[in-house]
C-alpha cells in the first residue's frame, strides 16, 4: 500500500450509524479482528479480549443499556479487560491508564479495517459496564470497556476534501517547542 493510500483511509473513515440489514462476511470480520489483534500493546501485555456478538436478539439487549449505541449494527465487537489476565502480567488497572490507551488502539484499528473493507463502524463508550456484562453473561472477572458496532453502511457517509471539524495541522502542531 502506498502512503497516500492509508492516508486516504484514516480521512475518509467516518462513524456509521445507519447499518443495512445485512450479515457480515466471516472473512471480514477475521480481517478486522487481526487489524485489532496487532494493535499495540502497554508493556507488551495481553489482557484484553475481542467478544464477537452477531446474534441479533443479544445485540437489541445490549443497546437497551447503551445510550451511545444508536444504529442497529450486524455484529459487535466488545473489547474487554480480563482481570486474571491483568493479575498475571501485574498490570494494575485502578493505577495505570495504559489499558485504557489499549482499547483505544485495538479500537482504531478495526475501525480502519473495517472502512478499508468498505464497512461501517462506529464506537459506543457510552453503556452501563454492568448491565452489558450481564447481557453477554461475561466472567465476574471480565469488564467490557468498549464496543465497535460494525454493518454495512445504509449509505455511505459524505466525505468532504477538508472536514470542517478537523483543525489544520499548522493549528495543533508544535515543533520542538510548546509555545507559552
Amino acid at each position: 500500500m502506498r502512503p497516500a493510500e492509508f492516508l486516504q483511509i484514516v480521512t475518509s473513515r467516518r462513524v456509521v450509524r445507519e447499518f443495512a440489514d445485512a450479515p457480515l462476511d466471516e472473512q471480514d470480520l477475521l480481517y478486522i479482528l487481526t487489524a485489532g489483534r496487532w494493535a499495540t500493546r502497554g508493556s507488551n501485555s495481553r489482557i484484553h479480549r475481542l467478544l464477537v456478538v452477531q446474534n441479533r436478539s443479544v445485540i437489541r439487549r445490549v443497546r437497551a443499556f447503551s445510550p451511545g449505541m444508536l444504529g442497529s449494527p450486524a455484529a459487535l465487537i466488545v473489547i474487554c479487560t480480563d482481570g486474571g489476565l491483568a493479575a498475571a502480567a501485574e498490570v494494575q488497572l485502578d493505577r495505570d491508564i495504559t489499558p485504557w490507551i489499549d482499547v483505544g488502539t485495538a479500537a482504531m484499528n478495526m475501525m480502519l479495517a473495517a472502512h478499508a473493507l468498505g464497512l461501517g463502524s462506529c464506537p459506543v463508550t457510552s453503556f452501563s459496564k454492568g448491565a452489558v456484562a450481564v447481557v453477554l453473561n461475561l466472567p465476574l472477572r471480565v469488564v467490557p470497556e468498549f464496543i465497535v458496532q460494525l454493518g454495512r453502511p445504509f449509505a455511505m457517509p459524505r466525505v468532504s476534501p477538508s472536514p470542517v471539524s478537523r483543525a489544520a495541522l499548522d493549528e495543533i502542531v508544535y515543533w520542538e517547542n510548546y509555545p507559552g
